[in-house]
C-alpha cells in the first residue's frame, strides 16, 4: 500500500503466463480444495493473470479477456473460505493486489476511499498513524483484503457496535463488461443505486476498482471482561438484553460448553488461547483420555467416531463464557458498564482476563487448521444466523446436522438488536463424500430453522445451491442486473447463484395489516409496506411498540429513494421483504440480520416486484416522552460515538448517563426526512481521485511497501 502520488505516467498492463504465477491463484482457502490437495489433487491453473493497477487497466484486462475468449476471475489475497475464486482452466485471472493505495482520508466526514488490493491490516495499520480505524476485525485480517470484504458482504469482529463490511461501505467504482460503474453515494442522478448488488456479488458482476468507507476515531478507551453464565438460554438473554437496551457493545462474545471447557475460559489464572483447528484435535483427544478402554484409539477417536466424542462433550456441563466490551470515550464506557449491570447479573464475573486474552489472540484461529490434515481429516466453520426468537431452533438443527459426521462446538458472535450469528467450527475424517454430505444436510438444517445459510464469509461454490433457495424468485433480480453488466456472462460465470437451480415456490399473500405480526423476542414487526406509515404507528403504539425509524411516506416507497449515506452505520431499516411479481411469482428474503448469502436482492425486490410485506426494527413506545436529539456542547464527546439507549425507567431516549455527555433538546417526534445526500460525502464523478498529500515529517510514505511483482 501506497500514496497515490501526484500524477502517473499510464503503463501496460502486466500479464504471465509462467506456470508459477499461475499456481498462485489456482486457489482461494476453501478446505475442500484443501482436502483434494493433501489427496494430490489440483484445482485448474487459469490461462493467464494480470495485475492492473489502476482503472484504466483494469477496463484493458476485461477487454484482454473478451478478444481471447477466457471469463475473468478477480482475485484478491484468496484467502476466502467458500471456493469463490478458485479452479478455472478458461479464466483470467484479475489479481488487484497491485491497486494497493489509500487515496483519500476526509477526517470530518470520517470517510477514506481505498483501492480495492489494500490488505485490512495495512489500512488499520495507516488510518491508526492518523487516528481513525475502519473497526472491520475479521481474524483474516493479516491476509485479506478490502475488495475481498466487498466482494463476500464481510463481517468483523465488532460488528455489534460498528456494523458489517456492508454498513461501512458507502460507494463504490467498478468496471463492468458493459462499462465503468459507479454506486452508492456516487450513484449519478436518476439511477438505481446498485451498491447493494455489487457488495456481495464476488466479482460475478464487475471489477471493484474503488471504495468510500466510513471510519471513526480510534477509542480513548477499551473495556473488556469474561463472565460465566449458567448455560446458553441464560447467556442469550443476557445478550439480548444489552443490544436491545441499545447499549451497543463493541464485542460481545458467547462460548458453548465444549469451546468453554477446551479453552478454559471459566478458571481463573489459567492459560486461555482463542479454539483453533488444530487445538481442536489435540484437546478433544486430551478430553477422551481418561475414558477406560479408549486409550488405545486417541490418534484416530476424534475423527473417526464423532457422535460419541459429542456425546462426550456432552456432559462436560452447562456453563458457558462469555466475552463482553465496550470502546469509546471513558465517560461513555462507564456509562454503558453501569447500565450493563442489570443484564449481567445471572452471569459469574470472571474478571477482564478472559476479554483481554482474546483480545489478544483474536487473529489466530485462522492460521492453525493444517494439523487437521496431515492426521488424515478436515477442519471447516460454518456462520450462520437468526432472529432471536429463532436462535434455539437454529443452533439445535445446525448442530445435529453437522454432529452426525464430525466432531463440532460453537461461539456466539456478531450480535444485534434482532438476532445473533453462530459460528461453528467442525472436524470430521478426511473424506469428499463425508464433507460434503455434512454440509449439504447443515444448509437444509439452517434454512429449515428459519436461519440464513451464511452471514459472513460468502457463498462460492460451497454454498451456491443453498443462497438461491434462499433467495428463491428475487434470484430474477440478479440475473436482470446480470445480463445488463455482463451481457456475455463472462465475470465469474456460475458463481454465486447456479443457473439451473429452479426458483423455491413462494409464500402466500399476507392476511391483515397494516401491522401483519411482531416478533417481540427479536424486536421486528411485519408491515404493509403500502400502508400509511402513521396507521402502522397508531397499530404498534396500542401494543407499546414503535417503528425504530420513521418515514414520513409508505415504506415501499421511502426504502426504494433511501440514499446509502443516509443512516448511521449501526441502523439497519430493513429486514426481510416479500413481494410479487407480475406472473405471481413471489418471493420472500431477509430471514436473519446482515445474511451474506450472495448480494443483497431486497431493494431490487421492491422495485421490480409488488411488495407484499416488509419487516422493520422497532423499539419501546412511551408517548409521554418525545424523541430527542443529540446536540453537542464545548468539550463533549463527537455525537456520532453515542447511541441512542433506553432510559433507566424503560423509556425510550438517551439514558441518562448518556445524555449528560452532552446537551439534548426535546423534539418534535423525528420522522425519517426524504433520503438525502450527506453533505460530507461528495458526488463523485469520473475525474481520477484527489491524491492525498504526503504527510509531514521524516518520512512521507509511512505505509506498508507496494506489492511485489509477483503474487
Amino acid at each position: 500500500m501506497s500514496h497515490a502520488p501526484a500524477s502517473r505516467k499510464p503503463s501496460p498492463l502486466r500479464t504471465s503466463r509462467a506456470p508459477l504465477d499461475l499456481d498462485a491463484c489456482r486457489r482461494d482457502l476453501w478446505p475442500r480444495d484443501t482436502l483434494r490437495l493433501a489427496q494430490g489433487a489440483l484445482p485448474p491453473a487459469p490461462t493467464e493473470v494480470a495485475w492492473p493497477e489502476d482503472d484504466d487497466q483494469v477496463r484493458q484486462a476485461l477487454r484482454r479477456a473478451a478478444d481471447q475468449g477466457l471469463v475473468v476471475v478477480p482475485f484478491g489475497a484468496g484467502s476466502g473460505v467458500c471456493g469463490g475464486a478458485s479452479g478455472r482452466g478458461d479464466a483470467l485471472v484479475v489479481d488487484l493486489k497491485r491497486m494497493n493505495r489509500v487515496l483519500a482520508l476526509d477526517p470530518d466526514a470520517r470517510t477514506v476511499r481505498v483501492q480495492p488490493g489494500v490488505l485490512g491490516q495495512h489500512l488499520e495499520d495507516w488510518l491508526a498513524r492518523r487516528g481513525f480505524m475502519t473497526a472491520h476485525s475479521p481474524s483474516s485480517i493479516w491476509c485479506s483484503t478490502v475488495g475481498g470484504y466487498a466482494a463476500a458482504r464481510s463481517a468483523g469482529q465488532f460488528s455489534s457496535r460498528y456494523g458489517v463490511f456492508d454498513d461501512m461501505l458507502l460507494a463504490a467504482r467498478a468496471q463492468a463488461p458493459a462499462g465503468p460503474l459507479l454506486a452508492g453515494a456516487w450513484t449519478p442522478p436518476g439511477e438505481e443505486d446498485l451498491l447493494p448488488v455489487l457488495c456481495g456479488s464476488e466479482g460475478a458482476l464487475a471489477v471493484v476498482t474503488e471504495v468510500l468507507l466510513r471510519v471513526a476515531p480510534l477509542p480513548a478507551t477499551r473495556w473488556l471482561r469474561g463472565y460465566a453464565f449458567p448455560n446458553l438460554p441464560t447467556a442469550w438473554s443476557a445478550m439480548r438484553g444489552l443490544m436491545q437496551a441499545g447499549l451497543w457493545p463493541s464485542v460481545v462474545r458467547l462460548y458453548d460448553p465444549l469451546d468453554t471447557r477446551l479453552n478454559r475460559t471459566t478458571q481463573g489464572g489459567r492459560k486461555h488461547k482463542e479454539p483453533d483447528a488444530g487445538g481442536l484435535l489435540s484437546r478433544l483427544r486430551q478430553a477422551v483420555a481418561a475414558v477406560p478402554g479408549l486409550q488405545g484409539h486417541l490418534a484416530d477417536l476424534p475423527l473417526a467416531l464423532p457422535g460419541l466424542v459429542n456425546s462426550l462433550a456432552g456432559g462436560l456441563g452447562s456453563e458457558v463464557a462469555l466475552i463482553l466490551g465496550f470502546e469509546g470515550a471513558p465517560e461513555a464506557v462507564a456509562a454503558q458498564v453501569e447500565l450493563a449491570g442489570p443484564h449481567l447479573a445471572a452471569g459469574r464475573d470472571l474478571g477482564p482476563g478472559p476479554g483481554e486474552r482474546w483480545f489478544a489472540h483474536r487473529h489466530s484461529v485462522s492460521y492453525k487448521a493444517a494439523p487437521i490434515f496431515i492426521a488424515g481429516g478436515f477442519a471447516d466453520t460454518m456462520e450462520v444466523a437468526a432472529p432471536w426468537s429463532r436462535l434455539e431452533a437454529l443452533h439445535d438443527a445446525v448442530r445435529a446436522a453437522i454432529g452426525r459426521h464430525g466432531v463440532v462446538m460453537a461461539h456466539f458472535s456478531h450480535v444485534y438488536p434482532e438476532g445473533c450469528s453462530i459460528y461453528f467450527s467442525f472436524a470430521a475424517q478426511g473424506r469428499l463424500q463425508t464433507y460434503d454430505a455434512l454440509w449439504t444436510e447443515a444448509l437444509a438444517a439452517a434454512r429449515a430453522a428459519g436461519g440464513t445459510v451464511t452471514h459472513h464469509h460468502g457463498v462460492g461454490q460451497l454454498k451456491a445451491r443453498a443462497a438461491a433457495r434462499e433467495a428463491g424468485a428475487a434470484v430474477r433480480v440478479w440475473r436482470e442486473l446480470k445480463a445488463r453488466l455482463d451481457p456475455e456472462d463472462r465475470m465469474n460465470p456460475g458463481r454465486i447463484f447456479p443457473g439451473d437451480e429452479p426458483p423455491a415456490p413462494g409464500p402466500p399473500p399476507p392476511d391483515g395489516g397494516p401491522v401483519f405480526a411482531v416478533d417481540l423476542d427479536s424486536t421486528l414487526a411485519e408491515v404493509d409496506p403500502q400502508a400509511d406509515p402513521r396507521a402502522i404507528e397508531e397499530e404498534l403504539a396500542r401494543r407499546g411498540l414503535a417503528p425504530r425509524i420513521r418515514p414520513d411516506r409508505p415504506w415501499a416507497r421511502w426504502l426504494t429513494t433511501l440514499r446509502r449515506d443516509s443512516l448511521d452505520a449501526w441502523e439497519a431499516p430493513l429486514f426481510a421483504v416479500q413481494a410479487r411479481f407480475p406472473d405471481g411469482a413471489s418471493a420472500r428474503i431477509g430471514p436473519a440480520p446482515r445474511s451474506a448469502a450472495g448480494p443483497d436482492l431486497r431493494y431490487g425486490l421492491l422495485r421490480r416486484a409488488h411488495p407484499e410485506l416488509v419487516q422493520i426494527p422497532l423499539r419501546r413506545f412511551d408517548p409521554a416522552v418525545p424523541d430527542l436529539v443529540l446536540r453537542p456542547r464545548p468539550g463533549a464527546p463527537d455525537a456520532r460515538d453515542l447511541r441512542p439507549t433506553w432510559r433507566k425507567d424503560d423509556r425510550w431516549g438517551f439514558a441518562p448517563e448518556l445524555a449528560a455527555l452532552a446537551a439534548t433538546v426535546p423534539s418534535e417526534p423525528a420522522r425519517g426526512t426524504p433520503p438525502r445526500r450527506s453533505p460530507s460525502v461528495p458526488r463523485r464523478d469520473a475525474a481520477p481521485p484527489t491524491p492525498l498529500a504526503p504527510d509531514p515529517g521524516p518520512s512521507p510514505d509511512p505505509g506498508p511497501s507496494p506489492a511485489p511483482e509477483r503474487p
